[in-house]
């Protein structure tokens, strides 16, 4: 099991000189307790993951789901399903999760796709939608002929064991908005916020800047509104909530390794989105992925350390600041190791074939023999 390691919105710990300052102590121990029971450490069970992505212009969408698949191939994580969030205007992002996971053999996998307009929705061109759909193997399915993500996320939560689920979201909090705020149906007579509480154990977001800021997943095209309403009514007392920021993602920079890969679809993506196969890109989907599935902390090496002590307050355009009050069962990432080998970390995963697990390291030398007398 993983070593929790917190900050929190004080500088450092501090002498006990009141019975005030003990509660503010017994209170940050609490929150860093409960956290530590959730998703950021992790038990012998792999988790259950459901991914929200938007797959649209950037490739590290689909870096992320390249991560993903990989540990789910090393039985660390299992992967219910994945939503897409946004609107391609090619209508074909879903086409690329599907061919991502038919390259990975899991093909079955379920697939939703959000049923918003672009009056209410982020809508732009997806960089690479339209090659994929062309030059791979998936099920041929255009998004318009896909399933409601909400309802994907209803089934899958519904037939989950209570407080098992992780949802690593990797885009605009759209999805998630309208599963909030859906009645009940035919998989589960409780509402969304009923069920979520129900059967989600933790959520991991990409999105906004640490301790403030503003960035993409939560503020373009409209997207405000909806990251705000989810992070006020998220139910974080039964799934708390980790945040993964603009600055962390943008300092580790993978994918020129698939340079010397065979060709595949997240290949595709990153030699058609920003020149990134031959200049890299930022690792901000990657990285919440790697966080959902394996924590702060994996084969005794530390990545992260978590911030802790209030909560993360949004405003309607997606702006957002860390504030000490309320205390919610919030936390950020912090690094605590170098961008450089979180890179190398996630380049491996990336690019690692099919079905392959990882080579265990090699075994230290033998020692150095003293020196004769």
């Amino acid at each position: 099991m993983n070593r929790l390691r917190c900050s929190t919105a004080s500088d450092g710990p501090r002498p006990l000189r009141s019975a005030r300052a003990g509660l503010a102590g017994v209170r940050a121990a609490l929150i860093a307790a409960l956290l530590a029971l959730t998703p950021m450490m992790r038990a012998q069970e792999p988790p259950s993951v459901i991914v929200d992505t938007d797959m649209l212009t950037d490739c590290d969408d689909a870096g992320a789901l390249a991560v993903l698949h990989a540990l789910a191939d090393a039985g660390e994580v299992r992967i219910l399903g994945i939503v897409l969030n946004g609107i391609d205007t090619h209508g074909k992002h879903g086409a690329v999760v599907s061919a991502i996971d038919t390259y990975y053999r899991r093909g079955g996998l379920p697939i939703g796709v959000s049923r918003r307009t672009a009056a209410t929705s982020p809508s732009k061109a997806s960089s690479y939608s339209e090659a994929v759909f062309a030059e791979f193997p998936h099920d041929g399915l255009l998004d318009r002929e896909r399933p409601d993500a909400v309802g994907v996320y209803r089934r899958l939560l519904a037939a989950a064991p209570d407080h098992q689920v992780t949802i690593i979201s990797i885009g605009f909090l759209t999805n998630l908005d309208d599963l909030l705020n859906s009645p009940g149906d035919a998989s589960d007579a409780r509402d969304g916020l009923a069920l979520v509480r129900a059967k989600v154990a933790g959520l991991s977001v990409m999105g906004g800047t640490y301790p403030a800021g503003k960035a993409y997943n939560f503020s373009f095209g409209g997207a405000g509104a909806a990251a705000q309403a989810v992070i006020a009514a998220w139910p974080d007392a039964t799934a708390p909530v980790v945040f993964s920021g603009f600055e962390l993602g943008g300092a580790i920079i993978t994918g020129t390794h698939y340079q010397q890969a065979p060709a595949s679809p997240m290949r595709r993506c990153y030699e058609l989105a920003y020149d990134a196969l031959r200049k890299g890109r930022p690792s901000w989907d990657p990285t919440a992925v790697l966080q959902g599935v394996r924590g702060l902390s994996h084969g005794g090496v530390t990545y992260w350390t978590l911030h802790i002590g209030g909560s993360n307050q949004l405003d309607a355009q997606g702006g957002n600041a860390w504030s000490g009050e309320p205390q919610r069962r919030h936390g950020y990432l912090v690094p605590a190791l170098e961008p450089r080998a979180l890179a190398a970390l996630l380049d491996e995963l990336m690019t690692r074939p099919p079905g392959a697990v990882a080579a265990p390291p090699p075994p230290p030398p033998p020692p150095t023999p003293p020196a004769p007398r």
